[in-house]
């Protein structure tokens, strides 16, 4: 009987033991809830919703989820899996190129009868401003002047051609928002690219409830109009430049800071093949090199015909140097020429249709279960894109295992705090520089995918997509802000 005894002891000593873990593993699993549930049910959240997944980093077990399989507007987190396809396809050492192409002979006296050729294929950053570490404009076109001056050509008897083939002449895509077409961030990509294909717009100044004048724009585009109705007022920029690719004449709309200098805003080039050849035949005639033709490009004009004689290659930075500024700094017009470029070694073919569906065969390829990713271009400006958290998690999982790409995307990523789109959150904070993620914001949504490190030290891959909250841009911030202190405290 006391053997008995001793044994139910024992019996019931292990299964308390046992309750006893069972409930420290319930607990642990359940840690996030606090972040997770303040977040989701908040009441700027009664009209919106979320998804937000959370994995180990090694292993890829699934600690938290909410609404894992939704699929939300991911804005540009979708930058992270377009640059991974570039580093993929075309490899981290990969350099986008331009030439200096003629067609006919340079006489005796240095006349090349025929036409100059800016010949692109798809670089970006081709004299950019965003990209740091590209050769700036003036730079790009001394390089290009040089190489003319090299081979003894000092008049050209016929037109600067900017020959923009290498991509259709598509530019943008049909789902990208008129509201977004004539600013900066959703200018088009074309297979011959310059300044980011992108203007500054200069206005001056006036004191509160005035209407500042155009004073000026850089690079001069001509026959750019505006019709503005800006006013100032407030203390930051929201004003809109509205147009489209070929349009000249726009509108612009919104508001600027009072004041007594200059408010630069940025606006998108109607035409960049033909501003390149624009820009390339001032800088010949600023060098004293004669141009008897005009500047013309492949979207409007008929490509010349007659054999063709590079005299110089001009190349980008290597693609892993372009991606690290892509990501932290989210540049819309490199994503677009990276998918882009992909599309044509994938697909050969040098259509947005089929690069599109080049990027979803990668996205399959990377992931079994891939359902619900929902992709219409590379920058995530288009609002029909759409991702659930656990299939980009999952994914994100994966590309941080690969020995090839962890390095370089892990490095390019903002980090909360500290650098790119993620400077200014979590700055105060124990969870600063603990959250490193691609960002991603539009009206109505915000999304932040990478790696979160928790205060025991474990590292893990997330993605939070927030869609069709009701507060105000720094009301959300507050609390994604409160959201990741919590999370952070608790992983």
């Amino acid at each position: 009987m006391r053997q008995l005894y001793f044994r139910k002891q024992h019996l019931v000593f292990s299964f308390l033991v046992l309750i006893f873990f069972l409930s420290l593993n319930s607990v642990s699993a359940q840690k996030p809830a606090a972040a997770i549930n303040g977040l989701a049910t908040d009441p700027a959240m009664k009209n919106g919703i979320m998804s937000f997944s959370l994995l180990e980093k090694n292993s890829g077990s699934i600690i938290a989820t909410y609404n894992p399989n939704t699929s939300l507007v991911p804005a540009s987190s979708l930058k992270i899996l377009t640059c991974a396809y570039g580093l993929k396809l075309l490899g981290a050492d990969f350099k986008f190129k331009t030439e200096l192409q003629t067609i006919g002979a340079v006489d005796a006296e240095g006349t090349l009868k025929g036409t100059l050729i800016l010949k692109g294929y798809g670089d970006p950053t081709l004299g950019s401003i965003l990209t740091v570490g590209s050769i700036p404009l003036a730079g790009v076109l001394s390089e290009f002047v040089s190489a003319l001056k090299a081979k003894g050509i000092k008049k050209i008897d016929g037109q600067v051609y900017g020959d923009a083939s290498f991509l259709s002449s598509e530019g943008i895509y049909d789902t990208w928002s008129w509201y977004d077409l004539g600013n900066y961030y959703a200018t088009g990509i074309y297979g011959l690219n310059i300044h980011d294909n992108l203007y500054k717009l200069n206005f001056r100044q006036t004191s509160s409830g005035g209407k500042p004048k155009v004073a000026d724009v850089t690079p001069l585009i001509p026959g750019l109009t505006f019709d503005s109705e800006v006013v100032c007022k407030g203390t930051s920029d929201n004003a809109y430049i509205y147009g489209a690719p070929g349009q000249y004449a726009l509108r612009i709309r919104g508001s600027i800071p009072p004041g007594s200098g200059n408010f630069t805003i940025k606006g998108s080039m109607p035409e960049p093949p033909l501003h390149a050849a624009q820009l390339m035949l001032n800088a010949l005639t600023d060098a004293g090199i004669q141009v008897t033709g005009q500047a013309v490009s492949s979207l409007r004009e008929p490509m010349p015909n007659g054999n063709r004689t590079v005299l110089y290659t001009h190349l980008s930075q290597k693609l892993k140097d372009i991606v690290n500024q892509t990501l932290l700094n989210s540049i819309n017009v490199n994503t677009e020429a990276i998918m882009r470029y992909c599309g044509v070694v994938s697909q050969k073919s040098n259509y947005s249709k089929e690069s599109v569906e080049g990027f979803k065969a990668f996205v399959s390829k990377q992931i079994s279960d891939n359902s619900g990713f929902f992709i219409c271009d590379g920058s995530g400006l288009s609002s029909s894109n759409c991702i659930p958290s656990l299939g980009f998690s999952r994914m994100l999982q994966e590309l941080f295992q690969d020995e090839k790409l962890k390095d370089i995307l892990v490095a390019a990523l903002p980090i909360a705090g500290q650098s790119g789109t993620l400077k200014n959150y979590l700055k105060d904070s124990p969870a600063a520089r603990n959250v490193v993620a691609k960002t991603g914001s539009m009206d109505r949504v915000r999304s932040f995918s990478g790696l979160i490190t928790g205060r025991t030290g474990k590292e893990y891959v997330f993605s939070l997509i927030v869609n069709n909250y009701s507060c105000s841009s720094s009301e959300i911030k507050v609390k994604i802000e409160k959201f990741f202190d919590q999370l952070y405290q608790n992983i």
